[in-house]
C-alpha cells in the first residue's frame, strides 16, 4: 500500500526548535487531519513533505506518485475567469488532461448537487469571487486532478457552511476512490468529525489520535476545545 512515513523529524528555525523527533503516517484511502495553534508549524509540516523546506534531522519515506498542496494563500490574476485559471492550475498540476467534464464528473459524484455552483463560479472574473469561493473552487479542482496524495492547508478558512459542507464531502469522496489527504485546520469539530485519525502539534511532536473521547483523555479535558487549549498551552511551554 502506498504511503507516506515521516521518522524522526527535527526542523529548528532561527533558535527555534519547531520538531524534535517528530513521526507522522498516511496512507492511501485515508483522511488524516493536523491541529495546533497559530506558529507551531503545521504549515512548515507541509512544506518540509513537499521538499519546499530542509529538515535538520529524520527521514520522509514517500510511495505516493503525484503529491498536490494547497497552501492557506491563493492569488488569483483578477482579470482571468476561473476557468483560465483551473486550466493553469492543471499544467501545473497533472501529467494528463484534466476538462470541466471530469471535474464535474468527479465533484457531483462525490456530492450530488454541487456541479451547478462549480459551474457558476467556474465563469466568474477572479475579482468577482470571494476569497472563500476561490478557496471552494481550487480545493474541489485540485481533488479532481490526477493525484494520489492532496495536503491542504486550511482548505475551510473563510468559507461558508455550504460551501464547507461540499469540501468535506468531495474530500471523503476522494479517499473513498483511494486518494490520501492532510488537511489542516483550527476547527477542531470538523477535523475530530470527518477524519480517520488526526495529530495534534504540541511540545515539538506530532501526537496522533484516533478521536474525541481519547484526545480529551490526554489533556484532562471534558471539551474539544478544552483539549486544544491545553495542547496548544503545551506547545507554549
Amino acid at each position: 500500500m502506498k504511503r507516506l512515513v515521516v521518522s524522526s523529524l527535527d526542523v529548528r528555525y532561527a533558535n527555534r526548535i519547531l520538531f524534535n523527533k517528530a513521526s507522522f503516517k498516511i496512507e492511501a484511502g485515508s483522511l488524516s487531519g493536523l491541529l495546533g495553534p497559530n506558529g507551531s508549524g503545521k504549515t512548515t509540516f507541509f512544506d518540509v513533505v513537499c521538499l519546499l523546506k530542509k529538515m535538520d534531522g529524520g527521514e520522509i519515506h514517500n510511495s505516493f506518485s503525484t503529491l498536490l498542496y494547497l497552501s492557506q494563500v491563493v492569488n488569483t490574476p483578477p482579470v482571468l475567469r476561473m476557468f483560465d485559471v483551473f486550466n493553469m492550475m492543471m499544467l501545473f498540476c497533472s501529467d494528463t488532461r484534466v476538462t470541466q467534464k471530469h471535474a464535474l464528473g468527479k465533484i457531483e459524484k462525490w456530492s450530488p448537487g454541487i456541479a451547478e455552483r462549480y459551474c457558476e463560479i467556474w465563469k466568474k472574473k477572479s475579482s468577482l469571487c470571494s476569497y472563500g469561493e476561490k478557496r471552494w473552487f481550487f480545493t474541489l479542482s485540485l481533488l479532481s486532478a490526477h493525484a494520489d496524495l492532496v495536503i491542504l492547508d486550511e482548505p475551510t478558512a473563510g468559507v461558508d457552511p455550504e460551501f464547507r459542507y461540499h469540501i468535506w464531502k468531495c474530500l471523503e469522496g476522494a479517499v473513498a476512490e483511494g486518494v490520501a489527504v492532510l488537511v489542516s485546520s483550527h476547527n477542531v469539530d470538523e477535523i475530530v468529525t470527518h477524519c480517520d485519525d488526526f495529530y495534534m502539534l504540541s511540545q515539538q511532536r506530532l501526537n496522533r489520535f484516533t478521536g474525541a473521547e481519547s484526545f480529551m483523555s490526554a489533556y484532562g479535558a471534558k471539551s474539544l476545545d478544552e483539549a486544544f487549549i491545553r495542547a496548544a498551552s503545551h506547545a507554549k511551554g
